[in-house]
């Protein structure tokens, strides 16, 4: 997870599963890029439930799909060729998700002969719809957690699948994902990347890797993350860092003493400018993140639903 803009990262999640469907509502305060792990187990169906009352266009994107108040996207992460997905979560946009177990949405699909359900699941990033099933679907899920909880997980499973099913839904112009959204996610998990007894990637590296000039990524970065590669890489190893100073496998005096060499491994070769960047980002010091590292406190906030 890659925090985008500045400022003290609040996030909310709360989870109320039933038996064979996993519901999840989550919201962040600030703009995050979320590494999200594809399997073959199950089958995701995300949509937003508010917007900020300042926009117009929502900015999460959901395996490649630019989400609108009408999508559901995400049920394309039954992943056949490996590989993570990036989505980008807007700030203060409410996510809400379900999660179906695969096995049993084939055997209900097989019971309904939804077989156009099969061919959206194959080939949809995500759908654009409100009609009858989608909106059932969604209202069915607030009730839930509203007081009125659902014993009936099949509900979820057949209003998922007449949705998926309907010929009339406006599915996105182009089914498959864009060759940008690749690119970037190529990109950003390159920087992300441990090379076991080597640096960080380098920008010429990455150019290089992806077969792509640096104004073309330049590009794609502004479209979608509002910002150019060189500072969606500073803004990666700054959170890389981060999680150098957190990790409670070092005892924090070792990580204080070392600090300036875990900044200067990941790039930042000036320690006063990347403690101001750092302050700046995440709302604090690396010392004072580092103070409290061990005390399993974290540079988030996080509430539980009942």
């Amino acid at each position: 997870m890659t925090q985008l803009s500045t400022g003290l990262l609040e996030t909310k999640t709360t989870c109320s599963p039933i038996q064979d469907v996993h519901l999840e509502i989550f919201k962040s305060n600030q703009t995050l890029l979320y590494e999200e792990e594809a399997n073959t187990k199950s089958v995701s169906f995300c949509w937003l439930e508010t917007l900020p009352t300042n926009n117009t266009e929502a900015q999460t994107i959901i395996s490649g799909h630019q989400m609108t108040r009408n999508s559901i996207a995400g049920f394309n992460r039954i992943n056949k060729t490996g590989g993570n997905i990036w989505d980008i979560v807007g700030a203060n946009e409410e996510l809400c998700c379900m999660s179906l177990k695969w096995n049993k949405l084939q055997e209900r699909i097989n019971k309904l002969n939804a077989f156009n359900a099969y061919a959206r699941l194959e080939e949809c990033i995500g759908i654009d719809s409100h009609d009858h099933a989608c909106a059932q679907l969604k209202k069915l899920f607030n009730r839930h957690f509203n007081g009125q909880p659902s014993t009936k997980p099949n509900s979820f499973y057949d209003l998922a699948i007449i949705f998926l099913d309907n010929e009339n839904n406006e599915s996105t112009n182009d089914a498959h994902r864009c060759e940008a959204t690749d690119l970037i996610e190529d990109m950003v998990k390159l920087i992300h990347e441990d090379r076991a007894g080597m640096p960080p990637i380098t920008l010429d590296e990455i150019t290089e890797y992806l077969n792509s000039r640096t104004e073309s990524l330049n590009t794609i970065c502004r479209k979608i993350f509002n910002m150019d590669v060189i500072e969606l890489v500073r803004r990666v190893r700054l959170e890389q860092t981060r999680k150098a100073f957190l990790t409670p496998h070092s005892s924090t005096g070792l990580k204080d003493f070392t600090k300036k060499r875990t900044a200067l491994y990941y790039g930042f070769k000036n320690w006063k400018k990347f403690e101001a960047s750092y302050s700046t980002y995440f709302g604090e010091s690396p010392s004072q993140t580092i103070d409290r590292s061990n005390k399993n406190i974290y540079s988030f906030s996080a509430w539980q639903g009942e």
